[in-house]
């Protein structure tokens, strides 16, 4: 069983305010999974922070990583999962990760390390969250159709 107290706690443990203030987890298409804040922010701008970040990884994925320097401060995107053991790990629309880690700091926090903190923690989580694959995977084929018909005009009398 997914256990979203053990997520939270995890990423509360990644923080390190005031500079290092919020971790993120949320699926590939953008779903929040997790978030966790120090100080605690309200849940649209996590919801925010998130649809950012769908919008970098969308962007920057066959990188294996985004970052983006933003209003909210730095945010990098990493992927959770199994697959990546280095640098040369790609992702695309047919190879997606289980999982999306956002770490979001103030610029007196360096790249190198957010990049450092995110991998580690998203090494940690990619062992566990992979016995769900199946679960939360969702391949290309399976999604619906975003092609809408409408019914037949009714006749008029």
């Amino acid at each position: 069983m997914l256990m979203l107290s053990m997520l939270h706690s995890l990423l509360s443990q990644v923080l390190s305010p005031p500079h290092l203030h919020t971790a993120v987890l949320l699926t590939p298409s953008g779903e929040l999974v997790s978030a966790s804040s120090e100080p605690t922010r309200p849940k649209d701008e996590i919801r925010i922070i998130a649809g950012l970040s769908g919008e970098v990884w969308h962007e920057t994925k066959e990188q294996g990583y985004g970052m983006v320097d933003s209003e909210l401060g730095r945010i990098i995107v990493l992927p959770v999962d199994e697959a990546t053991t280095g640098p040369d790990q790609t992702f695309s629309d047919d190879h997606q990760p289980l999982m999306l880690l956002v770490l979001n700091a103030t610029d007196a926090v360096e790249w190198e390390e957010l990049q450092t903190k995110g991998r580690v923690l998203a090494r940690h989580l990619a062992k566990p969250l992979s016995k769900f694959r199946a679960q939360i995977s969702v391949s290309k084929s399976s999604l619906p159709s975003t092609t809408a018909t409408s019914p037949a005009p009714a006749a008029r009398a």
